[in-house]
């Protein structure tokens, strides 16, 4: 396992709005047999898990109780997801366009995942999650 900190940068446009949101934590990578592990907190105090596959990641945040936030992301297909807000659950699919994780000439890894995600039918929003591991 690697001590590193992560970057999280989330970019959404939900109806001809956009924004863009930053957080940081510190945690650990471990890399083995095709399958990259990130566990890390965010902001200090959620935590946050990454399994990264080739075109295959799951986001879970939260803790692993009934309260956490779980997000599938496969290439070129919808996956069922499972986002909590203020208590609140919402199962949601996700339908991902690119998922990109690579390492930089400087040794840092970035995973870059763009998505749509669904309601329903009902098209949620676009979405751009970069993590950064450093």
């Amino acid at each position: 396992m690697t001590k590193i900190k992560v970057d999280f940068i989330s970019q959404i446009t939900q109806e001809n709005e956009s924004a863009t949101f930053q957080k940081t934590g510190i945690g650990e990578l471990n890399q083995a047999a095709g399958v990259t592990r990130v566990a890390y907190l965010e902001e200090g105090r959620v935590p946050v898990k990454v399994l990264i596959r080739q075109d295959d990641v799951i986001i879970r945040r939260g803790s692993d109780n009934t309260d956490y936030s779980q997000l599938h992301f496969k290439r070129g297909e919808q996956k069922a997801c499972r986002y909590v807000a203020q208590g609140y659950q919402m199962d949601l699919k996700s339908q991902t366009k690119v998922i990109e994780f690579f390492t930089k000439n400087d040794g840092t890894q970035q995973l870059q995942i763009e998505y749509d995600l669904f309601s329903g039918l009902y098209l949620v929003g676009n979405y751009v999650v970069t993590l950064i591991f450093t």
